[in-house]
């Protein structure tokens, strides 16, 4: 996916011109095709980003961020009724509602015990057994429509090659 690997050991970064330069002041160089281009444009385009490097530097980091999390292993409770602590990551105005919540609903709760109680109880939106019945249902579906659309593509290419159609 990168061009150059890195050479130089991350305690002595210099520039070509001798100066050291820092992390931040690192650059790469990604190749896309045009369809990815217009993709991350369209993305763009809609406001999502503002810029091209904005929406690779948010997905890197997404990226970085899950790998190092799928790196994370969670500690096993030491008996069956033990609670184990995981993190979980929220957007600030959900956040903020589940913490106007804990303060006049669940008489001062911490943030963390009222998430747990709204993940036993299956009040977030649907429960977790829905939710993983939906995602294998939409992944067991893309995969039957790669298959199909990848069927469609060999048969208008031997379509063409037999003359029926062209470009």
């Amino acid at each position: 996916m990168f061009d150059k690997t890195v050479r130089r050991s991350p305690e002595s970064p210099e520039g070509t011109d001798g100066n050291r330069i820092g992390p931040e002041d690192e650059r790469i160089a990604l190749r896309c095709n045009r369809k990815e281009l217009q993709l991350l444009d369209s993305f763009v385009a809609h406001g999502e980003f503002r810029s091209r490097s904005e929406l690779m530097r948010r997905a890197l980091q997404d990226f970085l961020r899950t790998r190092a999390m799928s790196a994370v292993t969670i500690p096993a409770a030491t008996a069956p009724g033990d609670l184990v602590e995981v993190s979980v990551r929220l957007r600030a105005e959900e956040v903020e509602a589940f913490q106007t919540y804990a303060a006049h609903v669940a008489n001062g709760q911490t943030l963390g015990d009222v998430l747990a109680q709204a993940v036993r109880r299956g009040e977030v939106e649907l429960k977790v057994s829905e939710l993983a019945r939906r995602h294998r249902g939409q992944v067991q579906e893309a995969a039957e429509n790669r298959a199909s659309l990848s069927s469609l593509k060999r048969s208008a290419e031997d379509l063409e090659r037999r003359g029926v159609v062209g470009r």
